[in-house]
């Protein structure tokens, strides 16, 4: 219960500085700024869907790790790593196309391996349920 109510807090905070950054940035229609919101929007709907299995679970009186969910968080750990290597050997191919810093590219780089991470997680929990 502690975990969720900290995933909670920490969503709340990234929500709040999602509005600061919008309050305070000259561009807010530009292609890369829509781009920015909705991969933290992607991330922040994640953290969402934790912190209400987690209390659903708590609800339930049911324990918060159980072999099931160790065995689909690996297993999505595992996707999500073969795919983000595939991700980075992508940007480094058309690192010199694309215009952004080095820090920005990497910056990108790390919120599409915790969506690529998202993703797999419910991929396995949702749509593959062959958990043998």
């Amino acid at each position: 219960m502690k975990r969720s109510i900290i995933v909670a807090a920490l969503a709340v905070l990234v929500l709040a500085t999602m509005v600061v950054w919008m309050l305070h940035s000259e561009s807010s229609n530009s292609g890369t700024t829509i781009l920015m919101i909705s991969i933290q929007l992607v991330v922040l709907v994640f953290a969402v869907i934790v912190v209400y299995k987690r209390w659903s679970a708590a609800k339930q009186k049911l324990p918060a790790e159980d072999e099931m969910s160790k065995n689909i968080r690996q297993r999505g750990a595992a996707t999500s790593y073969y795919v983000s290597i595939y991700m980075w050997l992508v940007l480094m191919y058309f690192e010199e196309d694309i215009n952004l810093e080095g820090h920005t590219l990497i910056g990108a780089g790390i919120l599409g391996m915790a969506i690529i991470f998202g993703l797999s997680w419910v991929y396995h929990t949702y749509i593959r349920r062959s958990h043998d």
